[in-house]
């Protein structure tokens, strides 16, 4: 189960917060918070997170360089 938050800064900048497990389930979920953003400046806080599985790590690479993942240490330098 995976609960998701947008905070809205101004300047076309938005934060999502993310509780829980980002797994294939919750990934359709967050792809398309992702896709209302484009053309914002978006940050991911990952500090909620319990568990990525595999596919979650997979697909927050395919946003590399386009949103800021705010604490990814404890998840994304695992393979």
């Amino acid at each position: 189960m995976i609960y998701i938050k947008e905070n809205y800064l101004g300047n076309k900048t938005v934060v999502i917060q993310v509780d829980g497990i980002l797994d294939r389930e919750s990934i359709p979920i967050l792809r398309n918070i992702f896709t209302d953003h484009l053309g914002e400046k978006v940050s991911l806080d990952l500090q909620g997170l319990l568990h990525i599985s595999r596919e979650g790590r997979t697909f927050l690479r395919e946003f590399e360089g386009k949103i800021t993942l705010i604490d990814p240490s404890r998840f994304m330098d695992k393979q």
